[in-house]
């Protein structure tokens, strides 16, 4: 790397200062609203479209079953690098010379976009055996999710090039740009369920809408990166690049591989599915209500948190490092925890708002509440995971967080596994919230070795 270079990088306006506290909570409220806007369109299609539309029957849960393993990919990728990728380029943007960050940034754009199409490939051509592998004791037609899971699968080229494109925007605190990720795909989604609603394979067109909209957020990223002062151009990744991506995101990506094949493909799909027809759409109709209301707090605080931990100083300054990480859980806990009380007192109410007037069972419509009671158990908890999971990722203590990950995502299988043979679908829902409360702790502990306390 080259040494400091003393003028700004083209398209920095503002330099290398520390926002204040209030421009913090300006923007991490313009992304919670964002993020709003795209979880209820992801809500309305995956929790309230699907099941209306096809019920609670094979075709649902053979369309969630498609859609769920390309965005377990796509987590992985994302999530696995997104928060490891935003300290390298806070760091690279401040040692090297424009020129040099310009083709670094480059670089890891064209090789995640490679990595991505290979994916692709993969997916592809193994597609038969990863359904059939996770529904084989399951009634669901193994060949109609294969058909749907190929369907799905272009998505994964244009969100491996995403996650590179949001972590630069990220680093740059362009946040309000990178947080429509959740809105275009479920936007696009929607629209063809308002024109299409009625026609034979509705669900081809839906995995066909996902691909588009995520085609359509890569190129808004773009544009974006376009816009804040990024040129594009062909480069090669170098040996020192891929040596500073194999020290930053293999242990983080690695802990987010084993934790969402476990939590999402083998608890989710694989253990829910031998509850009966219909099973992985039910439970899913609760989980995303609260997967939606976790990642509005806790992801967003920790998104607009990050860069700031991630300075140099603050990682150097404890002090520095603690007094943010102490004012995001604050923050994380006074809007977490008035949501917890809503779901824990009017889970029922909830369920019988969204599904009561459609064609569903009142069995069903009952069940739905019950499990978003018990998810909602560990609502708080699940909101301080993020946040604290973002002080590690500032000091670079991957080793941590992937710890942290295996083994929350093993005990998460194994609880699940024990429940589920008493309480039926509601045990899978009450291990994320006893895994949630061993993960604060966990993470409060692994922070605490790295002199850093939020308590």
């Amino acid at each position: 790397m080259a040494s400091r270079n003393t003028q700004l990088p083209q398209g920095s306006t503002e330099g290398f200062r520390k926002p204040k506290v209030s421009e913090n909570h300006y923007k991490t409220f313009w992304v919670m609203v964002i993020t709003c806007a795209g979880m209820a369109l992801g809500l309305l299609v995956r929790v309230l479209l699907i099941p209306k539309r096809f019920g609670f029957t094979t075709t649902a849960d053979e369309l969630i079953t498609a859609l769920t393993i390309v965005l377990v990919v796509d987590t992985i990728l994302r999530e696995g690098a997104k928060f490891s990728l935003v300290p390298l380029f806070v760091t690279c943007e401040q040692e090297m010379t424009h020129t040099q960050y310009r083709r670094f940034t480059n670089s890891l754009l064209l090789f995640f976009i490679s990595i991505g199409f290979g994916i692709f490939v993969l997916i592809e051509l193994l597609a038969p055996w990863i359904v059939g592998g996770l529904l084989r004791k399951s009634t669901v037609n193994v060949q109609n999710g294969t058909a749907l899971l190929r369907l799905f699968a272009p998505l994964i080229i244009f969100g491996c090039g995403s996650t590179v494109l949001g972590a630069f925007l990220n680093s740059r605190q362009h946040f309000k740009t990178v947080a429509l990720r959740n809105t275009l795909p479920a936007g696009v989604a929607a629209i063809v369920f308002l024109f299409l609603w009625n026609a034979q394979n509705l669900e081809n067109w839906v995995a066909i809408a996902y691909t588009a909209g995520f085609v359509a957020y890569f190129g808004w990223l773009g544009i974006g990166a376009y816009r804040s002062g990024h040129r594009y151009e062909y480069t090669r990744i170098s040996l020192d690049t891929l040596r500073s991506l194999k020290n930053t995101i293999t242990l983080p990506t690695l802990g987010f591989a084993v934790r969402q094949i476990m939590n999402r493909l083998l608890v989710e799909i694989y253990l829910v599915s031998q509850l009966g027809q219909g099973a992985i759409t039910l439970y899913k109709c609760a989980f995303q209500i609260f997967s939606a209301l976790q990642t509005l707090i806790g992801i967003s605080i920790a998104t607009t948190g990050l860069p700031d931990m991630a300075a140099n100083d603050a990682v150097n300054d404890k002090r520095k490092l603690e007094q943010t990480v102490n004012r995001n859980t604050r923050i994380a806990i006074i809007i977490a925890f008035p949501v917890t009380l809503i779901m824990l007192i009017f889970h029922g109410k909830i369920s019988w708002l969204l599904y009561g007037r459609g064609d569903f069972d009142n069995a069903s419509i009952k069940l739905i509440g019950q499990l978003l009671f018990w998810l909602s158990t560990g609502m708080l908890f699940s909101c301080l995971i993020p946040v604290l999971n973002a002080g590690l990722y500032a000091q670079k203590a991957y080793g941590f967080v992937f710890a942290n990950m295996v083994t929350m995502a093993a005990l998460n299988f194994l609880i699940a596994y024990g429940l589920i043979q008493t309480w039926w679908i509601l045990g899978v829902a009450l291990s994320i919230s006893i895994t949630a409360l061993l993960a604060v702790g966990n993470l409060t502990y692994l922070l605490r070795r790295t002199r850093v306390s939020w308590l």
